[in-house]
This record gives C-alpha cells, structure tokens and sequence, in this order.
C-alpha cells in the first residue's frame, strides 16, 4: 500500500511552526522525480538555505549500519535536549533523549519502498526524509524538525514517540 502525502494538501491542517515542513516534502519529491529515493549525491544544502537551521543530517555508518548525526542546524539543536551530533540514536536505550529520532530513523529506512516518516515526541514533529543511491538503499536521511503545539496548555513532557500518519496530522479542536 502506497500512502501519498500531498504537500499542499497538508499545509492547511498543520500548525504554524510546522507548515515549513510540508514544502520541505515537496522539495523532496522534486528533488526524486521518478526514483525510489532522491540520490544523495544530489542534495544541495544551498537549494534550502532558508531552513538549514531547522536540519538534522545522519549517515549511514558502514562499521555499524546504523546513521550517525552528522549536522544539526541551531534550531534543531534547540528543539533538541542534548547535542545531537555524533550520536547513532538507533543504537542506544529506549530512555535515551534522541532515542525518538532513532525510531524515526528505522521506520525511514526498514520499509521496502523507503519513504518520508513522520514522527513526533512532545512538542516536536520530526520529518524522515531518505535519501540513497541506485539500487534505493538509503545512505542519508534529512531530518526536518519544527514544534509542534501541545494539544493540552499545560501537559507534562512524556517522551511519548508516536508515528504519524496523514489523518494524525490533522489538528482536531480539543
């Protein structure tokens, strides 16, 4: 089953600070054409520049198959509880504070179409973006960050990750 996420559809029933996100889809269905995946070795940061702060980039690392944060953008960074860089956060426990980035990762490079994941943890949404070579193995995921409202004034941080589909993107009244 192929789910479509329709960038300009999205924009509507997504909250402010997030709306940035969905014309970072779209950039990246551009930027794939007809492929699986858009190639790696074509992702130009400069073609994004007004959203670079709000970025987190992660390699794959070939010693332990995992994706290494390479780059994260200063509002990510803030967005974030520890520094992100360096970090596999698919290979560290449950509790871990990037552990939420880690499950994205997974659930962006496992499918056997790899797609765009949505995941978000508290007051952020993150966006999996996967990129790859040829043969649609993914080599680089871009992961755009933003805040997400909370539904309730006032709720505690859970550390709640939950995967989102297009139907939970929808803001429902409280």
């Amino acid at each position: 089953m192929v789910v479509e996420f329709r960038a300009d559809r999205m924009r509507g029933c997504m909250p402010e600070p997030a709306r940035w996100l969905a014309r970072l889809l779209a950039v990246w269905d551009d930027q794939r054409a007809e492929a699986v995946l858009p190639d790696a070795d074509e992702l130009f940061l400069a073609d994004m520049a007004e959203v670079i702060p709000n970025l987190v980039l992660a390699y794959r690392d070939d010693l332990t198959d995992g994706f290494r944060i390479e780059f994260a953008g200063a509002t990510a960074k803030a967005l974030l509880p520890i520094e992100p860089v360096g970090v596999i956060p698919e290979h560290e426990l449950l509790e871990h504070p990037l552990a939420w980035l880690g499950a994205g990762f997974v659930r962006t490079r496992s499918p056997a179409v790899p797609g765009p994941q949505w995941m978000r943890c508290d007051d952020a949404v993150g966006l999996f973006l996967p990129y790859g070579s040829f043969n649609a193995r993914v080599t680089l995921i871009l992961v755009g960050i933003a805040r997400w409202p909370s539904t309730r004034p006032g709720a505690r941080q859970t550390n709640c990750v939950v995967p989102l589909t297009p139907s939970r993107l929808q803001r429902r009244p409280d």
